[in-house]
């Protein structure tokens, strides 16, 4: 495999489970650190009434999990059977079509969550 068929399939994996990590912490419940900007301190978890930035630890779990896919993609496209593959230009846009479409969806669903949470709808 060359290496921009590599490149191209790890950014693509890389961007792909960013999005989806990031809305797991939503689907999961995930209790993450949160940054309180009128008190200048992180404190684990949300309270209540109190104004509080959450995806700051909810976008560096998010970066770092896919940084570990993206590296075990890496890996395995680097030193297995599949180095001798080839990625053709049919796998190529589906690749890229799936990976629109889960960061689309993704993007859509936490922009939703958010309208919910503030209730702009």
């Amino acid at each position: 495999m060359k290496k921009a068929d590599i490149i191209y399939i790890v950014g693509s994996v890389f961007a792909a489970m960013t999005a989806l990590f990031y809305c797991g912490t939503t689907w999961f419940s995930l209790k993450l650190p949160c940054y309180y900007p009128l008190e200048h301190t992180w404190k684990w978890g949300k309270e209540e009434g109190i104004p509080s930035q959450g995806w700051y630890s909810k976008q560096a779990l998010a970066y770092l999990a896919a940084a570990v896919v993206a590296l075990t993609v890496y890996l395995l496209l680097k030193y297995t059977r599949l180095k001798n593959a080839g990625l053709n230009p049919a796998l190529t846009k589906l690749l890229g079509v799936v990976v629109i479409i889960v960061v689309v969806l993704c993007m859509g669903y936490m922009l939703y969550h958010e309208f919910v949470k503030w209730r702009v709808f």
